[in-house]
């Protein structure tokens, strides 16, 4: 059993979670780049795949976090705190995608320049 602190983190994350696949869904350009696959243009089986892979991901992040909203009835305030930790969390997760993206392209300027 969680106290409720540990469940406010746990919903917290999970929606922030939520968040970052429906992302992953609206850009799946920017996502499969960091799974090292080569393009664009994509082939048509390789932007299936991900598609499918992606809206798998966001269905079961969706069917988790219902799963534990549903659980049990709460307080308005708990799901207040839930999503400001989501919020931070997702930020986080911007924050860190943007951070690999600009490493990689100061990389990549730095690989281009030296040659």
């Amino acid at each position: 059993m969680q106290t409720p602190n540990e469940e406010v983190m746990t919903i917290g994350f999970l929606m922030a979670g939520f968040a970052w696949t429906l992302w992953w869904n609206i850009d799946w350009r920017r996502f499969i780049k960091f799974y090292g696959i080569s393009g664009p243009p994509y082939r048509p089986w390789i932007k299936k795949g991900f598609r499918i892979f992606f809206a798998l991901c966001s269905l079961g992040a969706a069917i988790d976090l219902r799963r534990l909203l549903l659980e049990e009835t709460r307080p308005g305030k708990f799901y207040w705190d839930a999503l400001v930790v989501a919020a931070a969390w997702f930020i986080a997760i911007v924050l860190l995608v943007k951070s690999v993206e600009w490493i990689a392209r100061k990389r990549r300027g730095k690989f281009t320049a030296s040659q």
